[in-house]
């Protein structure tokens, strides 16, 4: 049974896009998430799954997002994906079997050997769609994680 879904962040929970904004007071980082995802995320968590954010990259805006959804672990500007699923594994007494992942490019790709079943949104990498156990018809920040939670509570009846 998958009790924990793990999510990439960019190309995604998001479309990929990083949007820089310079103003007289700086430069600001702007990002899109999709409402639709957030949903289903914050339903996947009512109904008593567990949820991780994994990114190789850091972003306060990310962060917040998951806060907000009650996401329970959040991991950013991590380089080694497995490693830290590992520890969070031994934290929540699971199995890489009770896992799945989402993930759009090469830096996910242990993940999907590390967990039972393995999503790509239908635009990520050539690679990642050959890998996947499951292809989203939603793209990355268009639909892709809701898909993914309604596939998986299908198959878990």
């Amino acid at each position: 049974m998958i009790k924990m879904i793990v999510l990439d962040v960019d190309g995604t929970l998001t479309d990929g896009s990083i949007t820089f904004i310079h103003t007289n007071n700086g430069i600001y980082e702007s990002k899109s998430f999709n409402t639709k995802d957030g949903l289903g995320i914050a339903l996947w968590i009512k109904n008593g799954g567990l949820v991780s954010i994994i990114s190789g990259r850091k972003c306060h805006l990310t962060e917040q997002r998951a806060k907000e959804l009650g996401v329970h672990e959040i991991h950013l500007g991590i380089d080694d994906k497995v490693k830290c699923l590992e520890e969070i594994i031994k934290k929540y007494h699971l199995s890489p079997q009770n896992l799945a992942c989402i993930g759009d490019d090469l830096n996910d790709l242990g993940m999907y050997e590390f967990c039972k079943y393995s999503f790509a949104p239908s635009d990520a990498s050539a690679r990642n769609l050959s890998k996947a156990t499951f292809i989203t018809k939603a793209r990355g920040g268009r639909g892709a994680v809701r898909e993914m939670i309604e596939m998986l509570n299908a198959m878990q009846g």
